[in-house]
């Protein structure tokens, strides 16, 4: 819940500073986003729509070097490509980073809905663009895959 709360400021902050125009184009600058921590290590920037409400939406995550998720999952397919630094992907509830894939810039990775999985960086920030229809929620799963309340 709290990620969906941080989502709509987010989204109220990215809206006020993007650069528009009357017949509905909108401009952004990688120096215009606006980032906010959802835990230390783990930054948000809204790019379009509202994650936490019905509807297509465009976020940015940027992970510090040393930051992986929690194994977790979200009940809609998530679309992710790559931005900068090496994004280490895993799939499954048991984060292990030896089997973890690394994707480089230009990368893609589709997140199905429902599975478990864990991603960030190890040694280099690291910016993906995710792509998805909302309500978007972080669900973390222990270690059979079972929803877990954090």
């Amino acid at each position: 819940m709290k990620f969906l709360t941080l989502c709509a400021a987010l989204l109220f902050v990215a809206t006020t500073f993007a650069s528009d125009s009357e017949d509905g184009f909108i401009r952004l600058t990688p120096d215009e986003l606006v980032w906010q921590d959802l835990r230390p290590g783990l930054s948000f920037s809204v790019i379009e729509g509202d994650p936490g409400k019905e509807g297509f939406y465009i976020i940015r995550a940027k992970f510090a070097p040393g930051t992986l998720s929690k194994p977790h999952y979200h009940p809609n397919d998530r679309f992710i490509t790559v931005i900068s630094g090496t994004w280490w992907t895993g799939i499954g509830p048991v984060q292990k980073l030896d089997t973890a894939v690394p994707l480089e810039p230009g990368s893609y990775m589709k997140h199905p809905a429902g599975a478990a999985h864990y991603d960030g960086a190890v040694d280099e920030e690291v910016i993906v663009e995710i792509k998805g229809m909302g309500p978007a929620p972080l669900i973390y799963v222990d270690s059979d895959g079972n929803p877990i309340d954090e």
